[in-house]
This record gives C-alpha cells, sequence and structure tokens, in this order.
C-alpha cells in the first residue's frame, strides 16, 4: 500500500497515525508493508509554448492567439528526483492512497501524477482536514474511492488550462502593443485573476483619492 501526500509534513502524519515501525527512505517512509512518499506541491505543470514549437520563444503577434489543445504537461524542473521516486513507489504498490489536500490543487497534484504513469491499480482518496493523530486515524479508517473526488481536481485542471491561455496570450499582446508605442522593454502582465485583483484595488485607489468630505448624519 503507498500513500502518496502532498506534502512531507503530511506524509509524517500519516505514519505516526499509522504506527508501527517506519524507517526513513531517499523520498519515503516505509515499515515494509506500507509506504508514505510525499510531493512538493505540483510535480507536474502544464508545457510552455516553446515547448510545443521552437518558433514561439520569439514574442509575434502574427504567432497569436495560439491554443495548445490537447495540452500536455512536463515535469516540473525543481522536482524532478521526487517525482522519479513517486513514480517507482507507484509500480510496485497493489493500492495507492491519494493523500492530497481536500481541494481542488490537493486533488490535481496527486492525480495528474497517476495519470502520467497511466496507472490502472485501484486509489483510495483520504481526506484529511487535520493532522493530529486521532483526526488522520480516523480519516484513514473511511477512506472512499478517488473516483468520488476526481471532478475537483478537473475543476482545477480547467482553472490551469485558462490561466495558461489567457495569461500567454494577453501578456504578450499587450507587451508587444506597449512596446511598439513607448519604446520600452517592460512586460505587461495579464492575468486571469491578476488583472481582476489588481483592477479592483486601482478602482478602490482612485475612489479614495477623490473623496470628498459631506455630512455623515
Amino acid at each position: 500500500m503507498l500513500f502518496i501526500a502532498e506534502k512531507p509534513d503530511v506524509a509524517k502524519a500519516i505514519v505516526k497515525a499509522l504506527g508501527g515501525n517506519f524507517s526513513s527512505k531517499d523520498g519515503f517512509m516505509t515499515d515494509g508493508k506500507v509506504t508514505v512518499t510525499w510531493c512538493f506541491g505540483h510535480m507536474m505543470q502544464l508545457k510552455d509554448p516553446e515547448d510545443y514549437d521552437e518558433k514561439y520563444k520569439y514574442w509575434r503577434l502574427e504567432d497569436l492567439p495560439f491554443v495548445f489543445l490537447p495540452y500536455q504537461r512536463k515535469n516540473n524542473p525543481k522536482t524532478v528526483t521526487q517525482l522519479k521516486v513517486i513514480k517507482s513507489l507507484i509500480k510496485e504498490a497493489d493500492t495507492i492512497i491519494h493523500a492530497g489536500d481536500v481541494d481542488d490543487e490537493g486533488q490535481l497534484l496527486v492525480d495528474e501524477i497517476l495519470r502520467e504513469v497511466k496507472n490502472k491499480k485501484p486509489v483510495k482518496r483520504l481526506l484529511a482536514p487535520d493532522t493530529n493523530i486521532k483526526a488522520m486515524q480516523r480519516s484513514i479508517a473511511n477512506m472512499g474511492d478517488n473516483s468520488q473526488y476526481e471532478h475537483w481536481g478537473f475543476q482545477a485542471e480547467a482553472r490551469t488550462v485558462a490561466d495558461q491561455l489567457l495569461g500567454y496570450n494577453l501578456t504578450r499582446s499587450y507587451t508587444i502593443k506597449h512596446r511598439a508605442v513607448t519604446g520600452e522593454r517592460d512586460v505587461i502582465s495579464i492575468g486571469r485573476v491578476q488583472s481582476a485583483v489588481l483592477g479592483l484595488v486601482v478602482r478602490r485607489c482612485r475612489e479614495y483619492a477623490n473623496h470628498k468630505k459631506s455630512y455623515y448624519y
């Protein structure tokens, strides 16, 4: 049995809740029957435009908009070593316990690894909102099938794809136009979330700057 936790702290909490005599290895802990490993956040990421075609290294209006569907993933270069450990452990396991955080992103970051290795083995879902021992033990005793929660990951995945397509296309187009007009080399960063939040902040700042005193009853 293999537990895949979202982060090392959760992996340690799982080991404490399981009890037994676990020994630490390079990238995982095991007692010979149960193995607990961990991610460092997202171990996979969407490919960048230049990964699909070298020509996208250069920012040109005539290449926009680009849409990469079906989209593809690549290994996060910062976590390659740990990802290799997780993949090798999946091959050896008979049952896998998905122990990502109880949210959309937590669901996706383990699911995307399982899809990457084309896993066909049974997967249970550990929903542990708390890492104290008693809460973790209750969660372990009440695990359901991972397929019940995959839709969480698909929601996160849809946002990720939308963020990339909107961000890359609009950032490049605004930046190219800005440089053509001003001659400056700044990057005008546009994002699905960041631009909306920045808009709220700017609007509030303008309201504050234009505030006029009035009587309040």
